[in-house]
């Protein structure tokens, strides 16, 4: 393979890798409905709590706190997906 054949292919193997990290979705996200706050606030699977506020991303909550959750599944999802409709 000559050196100009794979210079392209890193080319666009890193054109690739670069579009993708613009649309990865959030990683973590605040649940929790205000003012009943518990009320959504349970992490989904495969996340961790990260943090917790009775305001977190807004509204105050009455009741309760919202949970800041983090998803390392749905980074890795999002960058695969974001691949794949690109071509």
């Amino acid at each position: 393979m000559s050196y100009k054949r794979l210079f392209l292919y890193y080319v666009i193997f890193l054109s690739l890798i670069f579009s993708s990290v613009s649309a990865i979705e959030p990683v973590c996200k605040w649940y929790g409905i205000a003012p009943f706050c518990f009320i959504g606030n349970s992490c989904p699977e495969n996340c961790w709590q990260a943090a917790a506020s009775d305001r977190g991303d807004g509204a105050y909550c009455w009741f309760d706190q919202k949970n800041y959750c983090c998803c390392v599944k749905k980074a890795i999802d999002s960058i695969i997906n974001s691949l794949v409709n690109s071509n």
